[in-house]
Order: structure tokens, then C-alpha cells, then sequence
């Protein structure tokens, strides 16, 4: 009799057991559910502010424009400006107002690419440093890596070296900028192996990301590869964060995911790539779509664009340890993001970010958004849906003191399709007063 009494209280708490892991199976089942339509039917509040926009060029075909304000607090915006022969490199200061007009270098071999543009950087008194890229051979994506510095404020230029020492005629470019104590550091990305034979190994004939130091003399040191297989065509980014460089940049696995991966530079090295997140984007080829990080003192926004699932959208991620660790994935954009993000945080570590909107004809629409700081609430401005942003662009945008800064690039008429040709385009800037939202 106690061996059947034994059984039965086996059985019932057995029952009990699969009951209460049913309960708990039901209970995550309908919270997931309610996350997801949550999620779904997240409210997108006005962002009620307004923009005082202007052009920064007459110049018709001028293109690309970069925005950044350093380490130092001087704000620069460069951008590609068209001449009888060839391109010239443009810049401006902000500090009030726009500053006057000056040339970085100008030249007719270069190459001259919406995703892959001329940057400017400030790195201390009268000092700058500027990249571009110049043309090594008759193959289309065959073009290096320049570099030149500046003494006294921009106003003249030293001789351009040349970054990438390999002598391929491939690609190098997609360069991020910072200072480096006594010297600037550079990520970019390098194809050296790209005129390797095709093989069915990727990491014998891929593109890779590599760095180097240049200081003020010229002289190249500490050249590196951080990373042997990345995507071919995606900005890189850096910023400082308490610790140090931060980098981020698309990578590609074997299998031909295209995730956003994050390196930090420790010890005068830097890390190996890890995932920012794991979206799993299985895709074929290039994006063309980088990602955007900003960084004050220990808190670090990044923010990227995704396809994974055939669902386009954008993703912000924040760390408040200097990019150790992150929080879960904030969407923006879901089933109409293009991409093209940049972003910044505000003195309340407000996230800014702009970026492109799908709408109507496959036209491209800019979005400013504003995520904020402790309540996760997102607020929203379309800037302009007038289809004359070319989806192929990058805007910018940076902060200057209180000051929210942007910058893109315009199509003169939402008929030109604006690739092609170099007189189709204007470059607009925009500002506001972050304070007073």
C-alpha cells in the first residue's frame, strides 16, 4: 500500500510540476506578446522645434558634406565642391556664425563617391588634418588614402602622403579620424587582398580594416590590421570615450552576416571586433550604410541601420560604462528606415539623430529624431519630404555647445536623379537650440 501512496504523490507532483512550467510557458507567451505589440504601436510624439536652414555654397554639384566638432570644441564642416577640372575640397568654422570660405587641396584624379567622402579634424591651437581620396588605377574602385596637415588654421597645406603602403590598385578608403595624443590615428578599410584570385575562402581575397598614426612630420607609424574580413563599402566611425578610441564598423562573417561589430583601443592596441548586436542581416553584398557612434565620458550612443528579417530599421544602443557593456536595442524607423544615420547626444545625453525615410516613388525623406535620455521616449520631425534628398547621401550632424548642427545634401529638383553629374546638387545646413526644447 505505501509502495502505490509513494506513486500516486510521484505522479501528482509531476503533475503540479508540468502545470506550473505550463503557467509559466503562458505567462512569458503573452508577455512577449504584449512586448511586441508594444513595441509595435510605440507612440511617436512631435518633435516641436524649428530649424533655421540656410545653403553653405552657391556652388551648383557641390556634394558631401562632413560635419564634426573635435576634442577641442571647434566645429568644421567640409565638403566636395566642383571645379573646371576636377574637385577641390571646401571647409568652414562655426563659433556664431559660419567663418569664411578656404581650400583644403584640390585635384582631377580623384575619386569622388556619395558613401565615401573627404573628413576634417581639429586636433589642437591652429592645427588640422584632412583625408581624401585620389585615384590609383583605371579600375573603378581602385583609390587611396591622402593625408595633409595644417599649422596655421587651414590656411595652408602640407604635401598629401599617402596612407596605404600596399601599391594595390584597389580600394582604401571609408576613413575615421581622430586625435591620438601627439599624433592622429585612422581606421579605414583596405582591399589590398582584394586583387588576390578569387578563392572560396573570403578571408584570402575580402576587404579589411586596418589603422595607422601619422604626426605632424608626415611619418606613418603603427600600421595594423584590426579586422581580416569586413564589409566592402560601409563608413567607419570612432569617438573618445572615457577609456579611449572607440570604433565601430560593419563586419561580414563567412556566412555572410553583416552585423555592426565595436573595437576599443587599449594599451595602444586595439580590440578584436565584437558585436554591437547580433541582427543576424544575412546579405549577399555590400548595404552601403554605416554606423554612427558618439561618445561623453563614460556615456556612448551608437546607432545603425539593419535589414535583418526584411525588416529595415534603425537601431540605437547606449552604453554608460565607456562601451563595455550596452543596453537593448531601441528601433526607430521600423519597415520605412533607408538608413544613412548619424547621431549625437546633447548636454542632457539627449540622442539627435538624422536619417532617411522611405516615402513614396522609392524617394528618400530627412528625419530628425530625438530619443530621450531617461525616459525612452522618441520624438520625431520630418525635415523634408519634398523627394530632393538623394538616397545615396550621408547627413550630418554634430553639437556645438547648446547648438544642434546639421548638414545634407539636396538635389536642385526632385527630377534630377543626381548620381551622375556634378551640377545637380546643393549642400543646406541647419541649426537649433537644444536647450529650449
Amino acid at each position: 500500500k505505501s509502495k502505490y501512496t509513494s506513486l500516486i504523490l510521484i505522479i501528482n507532483e509531476i503533475n503540479n510540476f508540468m502545470l506550473n512550467k505550463y503557467l509559466q510557458f503562458l505567462i512569458l507567451s503573452l508577455f512577449s506578446l504584449i512586448t511586441e505589440v508594444t513595441l509595435a504601436q510605440q507612440t511617436i510624439f512631435p518633435l516641436n522645434l524649428k530649424l533655421n536652414t540656410s545653403s553653405i555654397t552657391q556652388v551648383s554639384g557641390s556634394l558631401s558634406p562632413y560635419l564634426t566638432t573635435s576634442q577641442t570644441g571647434t566645429t568644421s564642416l567640409n565638403w566636395l565642391e566642383p571645379t573646371q577640372t576636377g574637385f577641390a575640397i571646401k571647409f568652414k568654422l562655426y563659433d556664431v556664425t559660419w567663418g569664411k570660405e578656404r581650400t583644403i587641396a584640390k585635384g582631377d584624379n580623384w575619386f569622388i563617391n556619395w558613401a565615401d567622402f573627404p573628413s576634417l579634424l581639429h586636433i589642437g591651437e591652429d592645427n588640422f588634418v584632412a583625408h581624401w581620396l585620389v585615384k590609383s588605377g583605371a579600375d573603378r574602385y581602385a583609390y587611396d588614402v591622402y593625408v595633409a596637415h595644417s599649422k596655421n588654421n587651414g590656411d595652408d597645406w602640407s604635401q598629401p602622403q599617402l596612407i596605404n603602403k600596399d601599391k594595390t590598385p584597389t580600394e582604401h578608403g571609408f576613413v575615421s579620424l581622430y586625435e591620438d595624443n601627439n599624433s592622429v590615428g585612422l581606421i579605414y578599410l583596405d582591399g589590398r587582398k582584394m586583387i588576390n584570385a578569387m578563392s572560396e575562402d573570403p578571408n584570402d581575397t575580402g576587404m579589411s580594416l586596418r589603422s595607422v598614426n601619422i604626426n605632424d612630420q608626415q611619418i606613418i607609424t603603427n600600421s595594423n590590421l584590426i579586422d581580416g574580413l569586413v564589409c566592402e563599402c560601409c563608413q567607419t566611425d570612432i569617438a573618445i570615450g572615457s577609456d579611449g578610441p572607440i570604433g565601430i564598423y560593419r563586419n561580414r562573417s563567412e556566412n555572410e552576416i553583416r552585423d555592426i561589430y565595436i573595437t576599443r583601443k587599449i594599451d595602444n592596441k586595439w580590440t578584436e571586433g565584437n558585436p554591437i548586436h547580433n541582427d543576424n542581416w544575412e546579405i549577399a553584398g555590400c548595404p552601403v550604410n554605416g554606423p554612427s557612434i558618439y561618445a561623453k565620458d563614460d556615456d556612448v550612443t551608437i546607432g545603425w541601420f539593419t535589414g535583418a528579417n526584411n525588416q529595415p530599421m534603425i537601431k540605437i544602443k547606449k552604453s554608460n560604462d565607456s562601451g563595455k557593456t550596452f543596453t537593448n536595442p531601441i528601433s526607430i524607423g521600423k519597415n520605412e528606415a533607408i538608413g544613412h544615420i548619424n547621431l549625437i547626444m546633447d548636454e542632457n545625453l539627449n540622442t539627435w539623430i538624422v536619417w532617411q525615410k522611405k516615402i513614396s516613388d522609392g524617394a528618400a525623406a530627412l528625419m530628425l529624431s530625438m530619443l530621450e535620455h531617461n525616459t525612452n521616449r522618441l520624438y520625431e520631425l520630418t525635415v523634408d519630404a519634398s523627394g530632393n534628398i538623394p538616397r545615396y547621401s550621408v547627413p550630418q550632424i554634430t553639437i556645438h555647445k547648446n547648438k544642434v548642427i546639421m548638414a545634407w545634401t539636396t538635389k536642385i529638383s526632385p527630377r534630377e536623379n543626381a548620381r551622375g553629374k556634378n551640377n545637380e546638387t546643393l549642400i543646406k545646413v541647419a541649426f537649433f537650440d537644444s536647450t529650449n526644447i
